[in-house]
């Protein structure tokens, strides 16, 4: 009795006399906006079905049975899901049609075999087309198909059924070995509150839940990712990325699902929301053997967005990516590097810096990228093919040689060779291109001389020329290496120190003054009093407090050139040839052009 109820319930309105149910036009109408091309007028007329419930069926079942011009979206799949939470029996021989049909979009036949399974009940048990249409779908290649139709099989319910759902029980995949579980689960609880006198059937409050547990509002666009045309893909992506960690489980199963299509968009979404619980599917994705054009494509979409989610700490992952470091596609070598580069594991920084001097620039920038992210103190061993990189010819773009400048900051250089030669390779990039080489340059060249193993004076004037570099940065980065390395009494320090504080730029004021403290002559003292009527106040707090006890002890260094002799008949010895002289008085008593009897102090070979 209750059966027979909730049929009544179900079946569409008829008209007095028990004839063709009523058809309303504006239905007609809406079921054709479903084919329409933009979705906007799809989704109007979508609301406008649900909204009239069951009176919808005839209209919905109507276009089943239509032709899909070539210009019109196909909407199969969608009708079917909707007919198929009305519980439609009317959409049963359309379904057939659609199932046996060639013409019938391969891609709308799991959503076809969904609504079979939500429609079929043991009424159709001795239905030959039910079965027949039940037995194709339970054959198909395509997985999900045969999840479905186990939830066919099992709505039949019979003993005969009940066997094919134990075969899908064994299927090669597992997700339709669990559904086929499920359905074998359900078969066995019915059949126990048969036994018992109590038997129930599922409401659509359950379908809800399935909904919800498929995606809810977000199944649309789930279900577009594995749409045909790129700009619905694409729509599908920025939507699911604006839900946020919602939509990362559901993207995560698509992206465990077999559809190449589907499983692109799904790896471009994750990659834009970084959610570190996907590193484990993605790197799945990027390591599958690749068949078709697709899943080629999926490769280093799949990295580009494992490099995303990676929080550093993985660990055990560079074995799998290293060999993607070597594939004959550009874009997953480029993509594998960057995943490499943002590892904790050390195995792939020797890779990353051989691509370095790759030919193709794409795999070199991000070879770059990685470098500037993932050298560590500690990596000694990267330093000579980072110089090597470094002196290529021609050379690194700007922006890789920014790279290979901040790479080797990071590294400890011990061994003396290495650290002459990299000083060597970096010196001339002081003048570099760009203010990124150039700030890259100093900073490293700062840390690569020491108190007791002082920068050549010349390197100390080519800095100091960076004091008024146009980029800002590049004048502070400048400031700091003067402020450190600059000598006692350096020749015109205390004048170029003084514009630099003209300039009025806190922190580059502040550096400067620690330069003329350290220069330790009365003309730098001299630019420090000027600048205790500094108009900033923190400035001229620090001129002051430097002032405190300052008593220089150092005379400024004069260049005095060698007199002219004449030209020996044999090669002369060093200490016969032209060099400039830097000499310093013994004190500071004499006048400037006093030199009679001041130390030579020769400037160190650069």
């Amino acid at each position: 009795m209750g059966r027979d109820a909730e049929n009544v319930i179900l079946a569409p309105p008829t008209s007095g006399d028990d004839t063709a149910p009523v058809t309303d036009l504006a239905l007609l109408a809406a079921a054709q906006q479903l084919k329409s091309p933009l979705r906007a007028e799809r989704e109007a007329a979508e609301g406008t079905l649900i909204g009239a419930k069951l009176e919808a069926i005839p209209a919905l079942v109507g276009i089943l049975d239509q032709p899909v011009e070539a210009h019109e979206h196909d909407p199969t799949a969608r009708v079917a899901l909707l007919l198929g939470a009305m519980k439609a029996r009317d959409a049963l021989p359309a379904f057939y049609r659609a199932v046996s049909s060639s013409k019938t979009n391969k891609d709308a036949i799991p959503f076809i075999a969904r609504a079979l399974g939500e429609i079929l009940d043991g009424r159709d048990a001795f239905d030959d087309d039910a079965r027949q249409t039940l037995e194709r779908l339970s054959g198909s290649t395509d997985m999900f198909v045969r999840a479905f139709a186990a939830d066919g099989f099992g709505a039949l319910g019979d003993v005969r059924s009940k066997s094919r759902v134990q075969a899908l029980a064994e299927d090669k995949e597992g997700y339709v070995r669990d559904k086929a579980r499920a359905v074998l689960n359900r078969l066995g609880d019915a059949e126990r509150k048969a036994v018992a006198g109590d038997v129930s059937f599922a409401d659509f409050a359950a379908l809800a839940e399935m909904a919800t547990a498929e995606g809810g509002a977000l199944k649309p666009w789930l279900d577009d990712l594995d749409d045909a045309r790129r700009p619905v893909r694409d729509a599908a992506v920025v939507e699911l990325v604006k839900a946020g960690k919602q939509s990362v489980p559901f993207l995560i199963e698509k992206l465990n699902q077999p559809r190449a299509r589907a499983r692109i968009g799904a790896a471009t979404a994750i990659g834009r929301l970084q959610p570190p619980e996907a590193a484990g599917p993605l790197l799945i994705a990027a390591t599958t053997p690749a068949t078709t054009s697709e899943e080629r494509e999926l490769r280093p979409i799949a990295l580009r967005a494992l490099a995303n989610c990676l929080t550093g700490l993985e660990e055990g992952l560079a074995a799998s990516i290293l060999p993607l470091a070597r594939d004959e596609d550009r874009f997953t070598r480029a993509a594998a590097l960057l995943c490499l580069g943002r590892l904790a594991d050390r195995k792939g920084m020797k890779a990353v810096v051989a691509s370095i001097l790759e030919d193709d620039p794409f795999v070199v920038e991000s070879a770059a990228v990685a470098l500037s992210e993932g050298v560590r103190e500690e990596d000694g061993e990267l330093v000579r093919p980072l110089l090597v990189a470094l002196a290529k010819r021609p050379g690194p773009k700007p922006a890789v040689k920014e790279a290979i400048l901040i790479a080797l900051s990071r590294i400890q250089i011990e061994p003396p060779a290495l650290r002459i030669r990299a000083r060597h390779r970096v010196r001339r990039d002081v003048f570099g291109q760009t203010a990124s080489t150039r700030k890259a340059a100093i900073v490293l060249l700062e840390r690569l001389y020491a108190v007791d193993d002082p920068p050549p004076l010349s390197l100390v004037d080519d800095v100091m020329t960076r004091l008024f570099d146009d980029h800002p940065e590049v004048r502070v980065i400048a400031a700091s290496f003067v402020a450190k390395h600059l000598e006692p009494g350096f020749t015109g320090a205390p004048r170029l120190l003084g514009k630099a504080l003209a300039r009025r730029e806190r922190t580059l004021s502040l550096l400067a003054m620690d330069a003329l403290r350290r220069h330790d002559t009365i003309e730098a003292k001299s630019v420090l009093e000027a600048a205790c009527s500094d108009n900033d106040e923190v400035v001229a707090g620090q001129a002051k407090t430097l002032l405190e006890d300052y008593a220089p002890s150092t005379a400024m260094w004069t260049f005095v050139p060698k007199p002219p002799v004449e030209a020996p008949m044999t090669r002369p010895s060093v200490t016969e040839t032209q060099r400039p002289r830097r000499v310093r008085a013994v004190d500071g008593s004499r006048a400037e052009g006093d030199h009679d009897d001041d130390d030579v102090v020769e400037a160190k070979d650069g």
